[in-house]
């Protein structure tokens, strides 16, 4: 299909969810008199990383069929670690904005519920229809200690991008998934000058939250390759030295065997992965499935890619669970409206409409199955495969301070050689429990 016919898909998809999420939500309207100006509710967000500003379309849906009780997206900028940071403020009360709603990132739902930042969803009032609906993943995620305190926005998984006209592949014959060993196999042959592709694969090796992630799947890949499972501990990872030496040298590149990782990944986030891929540095990427919008319809980076020209396969081992859930601020003035507004944003119709229009991995199960999704989303069934088969990071309180520890071991195992921290399993567990001051 070509670029305008993939528009034209689109437009047309995203008029016919829209239709159906105004007409279910002007069936379901409770109309209701508050005197004087409507309350409005206000959603705190990262900047959305979709395209066709698919999330603001569905608030503008809402404003539509809910006129007494308008909503709006008021936008935080910054890395994960920052707008993590600019939650808590606003969860706080510390900012002249009064919010309703956070969207946070799933592994904060732990720490928001265990302070009491944001508000159980009451037990009378268990939206268990719509829970049904969701992927098992995706579902667990809402949950903490056994209650519901969320519902999702989007869902997310790693996968792998390939670029298939410089592997030289065609679109029948392409592989359904690589192994690390095909990628390092890759980089050996690239040539020793200095052509593009420079390097086989680039994650997100910047010492943030994506540093994190890229760490958390290496050692998951690592641990399934050598005992053929990954197993649940407290602690959501293996502390075995030699799985966690291996994985490292993964991550950064294998010592004097080709040009496997790029180099400059060290420096790289999200939307630097997507560059160097546009610019046909690298052959490999692990991405988010949202970036592939980003290459086919084209971007702000620099340049545009073919559909056909880029493959998207399951990650070499299971990939980090991702996604953004939506939550009742505790204290909210107008909690009952903030969790309808929430159960109209993570419905089918609305999860359509995200993953139709901005590329969002879709939370409930049957938008993969929608003609209009598979017509226009190629990859589809790979990214729910990649969701099903993904895994949580750590649900502690706690977890940002965890997460800083993962980052620093990687950061010690690099600068000595190799060599595993002696202490790292107490390290892990006393930042996972709090017991762990930050650095």
């Amino acid at each position: 299909m070509t670029s305008a016919g993939r528009r034209r898909a689109l437009l047309a998809g995203a008029v016919f969810v829209a239709g159906a999420l105004a007409g279910a939500a002007i069936l379901t309207a409770v109309d209701r008199w508050r005197g004087g100006p409507p309350a409005e509710l206000v959603i705190v967000s990262g900047v959305e990383d979709g395209e066709g500003a698919a999330r603001q379309t569905l608030i503008d849906l809402w404003n539509r069929t809910h006129p007494d009780r308008p909503a709006r997206i008021h936008l935080v900028a910054g890395s994960a670690d920052e707008q993590h940071d600019a939650m808590v403020r606003f969860a706080r009360g510390e900012v002249a904005v009064e919010a309703d709603i956070l969207n946070l990132d799933v592994t904060a739902v732990a720490e928001f519920a265990e302070f009491r930042y944001i508000a159980e969803w009451p037990a009378t009032d268990t939206p268990r229809e719509l829970l049904g609906t969701l992927l098992r993943k995706p579902r667990e995620s809402c949950y903490y200690g056994g209650r519901l305190w969320s519902l999702p926005f989007n869902t997310d998984a790693g996968v792998l991008f390939a670029q298939r006209r410089l592997l030289g592949q065609q679109t029948p014959t392409a592989p359904t998934a690589y192994t690390w060993d095909d990628i390092v196999a890759r980089g050996q042959g690239l040539p020793a000058k200095d052509d593009k592709p420079t390097a086989a694969y680039a994650g997100q090796l910047q010492d943030y939250e994506g540093l994190t992630v890229n760490t958390l799947e290496a050692l998951w890949a690592v641990e399934k390759e050598r005992t053929g499972a990954v197993a649940a501990t407290p602690l959501g990872v293996s502390t075995d030295p030699a799985i966690w030496s291996e994985a490292v040298n993964r991550l950064f590149g294998p010592p004097g065997r080709g040009r496997v990782v790029d180099a400059r990944s060290t420096a790289y986030q999200e939307a630097d992965t997507i560059a160097a891929f546009l610019d046909d540095q690298i052959l490999f990427m692990r991405n988010w499935p949202v970036a592939y919008r980003s290459l086919v319809e084209g971007s702000d980076l620099r340049a545009s890619a073919a559909a056909g020209e880029i493959g998207m396969t399951p990650l070499p081992g299971p990939a980090v669970l991702g996604g953004q859930n939506l939550a009742v601020v505790a204290g909210s003035r107008h909690a009952d409206d903030a969790r309808d507004l929430i159960e109209f944003l993570a419905s089918e119709p609305s999860q359509r409409l995200l993953m139709q229009v901005g590329g969002y991995a879709a939370a409930t199960s049957a938008t993969y199955d929608r003609a209009e999704i598979r017509a226009t989303h190629p990859y589809a069934e790979t990214v729910r495969t990649a969701v099903l088969d993904s895994r949580q990071r750590p649900a502690t309180p706690y977890y940002p301070r965890f997460s800083e520890e993962i980052r620093n071991v990687v950061a010690e195992i690099r600068a000595d050689g190799g060599k595993v921290p002696a202490d790292l399993e107490r390290r892990l567990r006393d930042a996972s429990e709090g017991r762990l001051p930050p650095r």
